[in-house]
C-alpha cells in the first residue's frame, strides 16, 4: 500500500504567527518536522502542504519538498487538495508543529490501518497524567469501546463520576484518553468525511472528528505512551528548544 505524509503548515497560527518558520537549532520548525519525517519505515512521499510563499521556500531551501494550496478552513481540507494529486492508498497527516514525534509512532498508525482493512482512519492517545489535564479543555479527550475505536471527542471531563449512582469514587479521568492529533486515512474515507457537511456535535465541540463519528466512520485509536510536546505558543517552542539541545 503506498502511503503519503502530507506536513500541513500555514504561516498565520492565531496563537503564534509565523511559528511554521521560527527557529529550532538552525532551521525552521517545519523543515525540522520533515526531516523527522524521513526516518518513517511505511512512508512512500513525504510533503509540506501550504498557502505561504515564504513557507514554501524555507522548505524548498532545504531540499525538501513542498505544495501550495488554496486557502482551507482545516489543515484536512489542505491535506484533501494536496492528496488529489497523489497515487497513495493511506495518507497520514502529521501536525507541522510537533519536531519531536517518534517516527516509530507514525509507522505504528500505518501498519494498524494496514491491519485493519475495515477501519476509515486511525489516531492516537495515551493515558493521562495526572487529573488536571483532564480537566484542561484544551485538552481533547477520547473515549474508546473494547476494540479500541472511538466513541467519543470531547474537551469537556469525560466521561463524568457519579458516584452516588455506582457506589465507587472513581476518578473519571483514569477511564478517558488523552488524544493525540495525528490522523492516517484510507483514502476512500479522506475523500467521504471532506464530501461531508459539519455535523452538530462538530460545531459544539470545536472538533472535527466528530464529523466522521457522527456519520458512522471508524476511527481506531493506537495507545502509546507518551506524547510529545507541540509547539502552540513561544513558550511552548522554548521548552523543545531546550529538549532539542539535550
Amino acid at each position: 500500500m503506498k502511503v503519503l505524509v502530507v506536513i500541513p503548515a500555514r504561516y498565520d497560527s492565531s496563537r503564534f504567527p509565523g511559528k511554521a518558520l521560527a527557529d529550532l537549532g538552525g532551521k525552521p520548525l517545519v523543515v525540522r518536522v520533515i526531516e523527522k519525517a524521513t526516518d518513517m519505515k511505511t512512508a512512500d512521499h513525504i510533503v509540506v502542504a501550504t498557502d505561504d510563499q515564504r513557507i514554501l521556500d524555507a522548505v524548498n531551501a532545504h531540499g525538501f519538498p513542498c505544495e501550495m494550496t488554496r486557502d482551507h478552513a482545516t489543515g484536512t481540507d489542505r491535506i484533501g487538495e494536496v492528496a488529489s494529486r497523489h497515487d497513495a492508498d493511506i495518507i497520514l497527516n502529521l501536525q507541522g508543529d510537533e519536531p519531536l514525534l517518534d517516527p516509530a509512532v507514525a509507522d505504528s498508525l500505518v501498519e494498524v490501518m494496514v491491519d485493519n482493512p475495515t477501519v476509515d482512519l486511525a489516531t492516537c492517545a495515551h493515558a493521562f497524567d495526572h487529573e488536571n489535564q483532564w480537566q484542561d479543555p484544551n485538552t481533547v479527550k477520547v473515549l474508546i469501546d473494547q476494540n479500541d475505536e472511538a466513541l467519543y471527542f470531547s474537551r469537556a471531563m469525560v466521561p463524568g463520576s457519579f458516584p452516588e449512582a455506582t457506589g465507587k469514587k472513581t476518578a473519571g479521568f483514569q477511564h478517558a484518553l488523552r488524544h493525540v492529533g495525528i490522523y492516517a486515512f484510507r483514502r476512500e474515507a479522506l475523500d467521504r468525511f471532506l464530501s461531508l457537511e459539519s455535523t452538530p456535535l462538530e460545531k459544539a465541540e470545536g472538533l472535527e472528528q466528530l464529523r466522521a463519528l457522527e456519520n458512522g466512520m471508524s476511527i481506531k485509536v493506537l495507545k502509546i505512551d507518551q506524547a510529545p510536546i507541540g509547539v502552540d505558543t513561544p513558550a511552548d517552542l522554548e521548552l523543545v528548544r531546550e529538549l532539542w539541545r539535550d
